[in-house]
């Protein structure tokens, strides 16, 4: 999920760092607490191995607990959909688990949760995953029930039935919520048609649309060995590790390889605004960017700390100026979405409908001072040293370090890369920082997506000329179409 998809959820997950503040006009930020030295961290190494079909296998052997986790990182995210069937790769994974050539459903899950094990599956925007975890005695049982919905997937009608239904009631509630909009507007719009903007999860038109045949041929296209990395982490050794994943997946055959589309990174000479009109809303949705970069990119570091200081947490620029100094909003924040090919950047709010120009502007303000000034030195080892903390915990279990090693073997880096994390982070500058902002990030020509009602502010937008404005009736946004419209209905035929 985004930061900041909804007004809801944004404003539960600051419950607590808003709670007992009876002060939203401070007229400073706040102090940073004292940088304490970052633990020392070693990551356990890793055998790898390549299965003569292509099936790429990594092991960390982690003997802390009697337990051990498999995943599997398939090339076979929404990138790979057909714009008319958004909405395939979720199903596809989603539906792994739900039924094969010799398991039902409940077969399946009565086995794993008789073994107090866990299976899952799932799709992103890259990739599709299918992972378990069990106790070491049980690791067979754990392979022979990955293998199953991996390789031999029925995906029984009944089930794709009762997957649809759930989809549509939650694209029904989601085609009402004015967050959900302006995430699904501003990705649509800002990759200018590329896959990676297609709404996550479809639409109710594509949605209805899917047929077994199409999750039949998607698998078989995308879920093949030359296209997958296996992960095996916990208490088990490497050569075990890798004789057992050869009895489980070394029959299966290779596939074609496949490449995502280039993004297109060409940006205009103004803002663009595109303005959701979504009449009955008491309040506006915020979202502005352009596409950002890659996770492999060289200044994929330098980007994570900006990203800490302008909207990383209740003690960013974002934050302080948005919600604490002014009171517009209960959160504000920014992320970079980064994937194989450049991802988005996107600054977010939510703030009442008449001061929505208003955070607009300060919100702009923010991100173009960072590309003034240079960041003073106590915020910005305040937020490394945040970011270099964080890293300790994301390795502290077998799912977390499959994560890290996964997510490095995907984008076609190394064991150095996850080592040398901590390192990149601490050796960023304020001048690094700031000529990032000055070089990457191009207010100038920002995608501004407003969700709210259009009446309520659109007069005062005009006023302040930003950039022209295309104004979109919720009713009528079609987020399978590039233009967003949905086509004019037919002119009758004069009889």
């Amino acid at each position: 999920m985004k930061p900041l998809q909804t007004a809801a959820a944004l404003a539960l997950a600051l419950q607590a760092a808003t709670a007992g503040a009876t002060e939203p006009a401070m007229k400073t930020r706040q102090p940073y607490p004292p940088v304490q030295p970052a633990k020392e961290v070693h990551f356990p190494g890793f055998a790898e191995k390549t299965l003569p079909n292509g099936l790429r296998v990594v092991v960390v052997e982690h003997r802390e607990s009697p337990v051990v986790t498999v995943q599997m990182l398939f090339r076979a995210g929404k990138a790979f959909e057909p714009a008319d069937k958004a909405g395939l790769a979720d199903a596809t994974a989603s539906l792994l688990r739900e039924g094969t050539a010799t398991r039902s459903s409940q077969q399946i899950a009565a086995a794993i949760d008789a073994v107090g094990g866990s299976l899952s599956t799932g799709g992103s925007l890259d990739s599709a995953f299918a992972d378990v975890g069990v106790t070491s005695d049980q690791l067979d049982l754990g392979l022979d029930l990955l293998a199953d919905v991996v390789l031999r997937p029925s995906f029984p009608a009944e089930e794709l039935e009762r997957w649809r239904r759930q989809s549509l009631n939650g694209l029904q509630i989601q085609q009402e919520d004015a967050g959900y909009l302006a995430d699904a507007a501003f990705d649509r719009a800002v990759f200018h048609g590329h896959p990676y903007g297609l709404p996550d999860g479809g639409t109710p038109t594509s949605v209805g649309a899917l047929t077994r045949d199409d999750l039949v041929a998607f698998h078989r296209e995308h879920f093949v060995p030359n296209e997958t990395i296996v992960a095996v982490i916990g208490d088990v050794a490497a050569d075990d590790a890798h004789a057992r994943i050869e009895r489980a997946f070394g029959t299966w055959a290779r596939g074609k390889e496949h490449t995502i589309p280039p993004v297109d990174t060409r940006s205009g000479d103004r803002p663009r605004i595109l303005v959701i009109d979504v009449p009955d809303a008491v309040q506006t949705e915020l979202r502005i960017g352009q596409v950002g970069l890659a996770f492999a990119d060289p200044e994929a570091s330098v980007a994570d700390v900006y990203n800490s200081i302008l909207g990383g947490g209740s003690s960013s620029r974002l934050y302080q100026e948005v919600r604490t100094k002014r009171g517009l909003t209960y959160g504000a924040g920014s992320s970079f979405l980064k994937a194989v090919q450049p991802g988005s950047f996107q600054a977010s709010t939510f703030t009442k409908t008449e001061s929505t120009v208003l955070a607009l502007e300060v919100m702009l303000d923010v991100i173009r001072e960072l590309a003034k000034t240079p960041v003073p030195a106590e915020e910005l080892e305040a937020r490394k040293t945040y970011l270099s903390g964080v890293f300790p915990l994301e390795i502290e279990t077998a799912a977390g370090i499959a994560n890290k090693v996964l997510e490095a073997m995907k984008y076609g880096l190394g064991r150095e890369h996850i080592e040398g994390y901590r390192g990149r982070i601490d050796a960023v500058t304020a001048a690094q920082v700031q000529s990032f902002a000055e070089r990457r990030l191009r207010p100038g020509s920002f995608l501004i997506v407003l969700a709210g009602n259009a009446k309520g502010f659109l007069p005062e937008l005009e006023k302040k000329q930003i950039g022209p404005i295309e104004v979109i009736p919720a009713a009528e946004l079609d987020l399978l179409r590039a233009d967003l419209r949905k086509p004019a209905a037919p002119t009758p035929a004069t009889p």
